[in-house]
């Protein structure tokens, strides 16, 4: 595998895993019961959405790796310079603004 390859799927697998998470927690957040009635299993959703954000992580990074043409990788390091950071900003921001 091409270091440049190698890259754009870590950078993938980056931008899927935290905007899979940020999704998942905004919306588990309109269902979730209060934290005083859940005893002993509050952190029980959390490990069920980390799970899930590193699996939709590492489909992307797979998919990508073994299914982006050498033509487009180029471009595609490009876009992630920006798209990484300002997935990241958004994700934490709605992460915050959503109690």
């Amino acid at each position: 595998m091409s270091p440049r390859r190698r890259l754009v799927s870590l950078g993938s697998f980056a931008l899927v895993a935290v905007a899979s998470y940020a999704l998942q927690r905004l919306w588990d957040a309109r269902t979730e019961p209060p934290l005083g009635t859940v005893l002993l299993q509050a952190t029980i959703p959390y490990y069920w959405r980390c799970a899930g954000a590193l699996l939709h992580g590492l489909l992307a990074a797979v998919l990508v790796a073994g299914g982006l043409p050498e033509a487009r990788l180029a471009a595609a390091l490009r876009g992630l310079h920006l798209a990484l950071p300002a997935g990241v900003l958004l994700a934490g921001l709605a992460m915050l603004l959503v109690p």
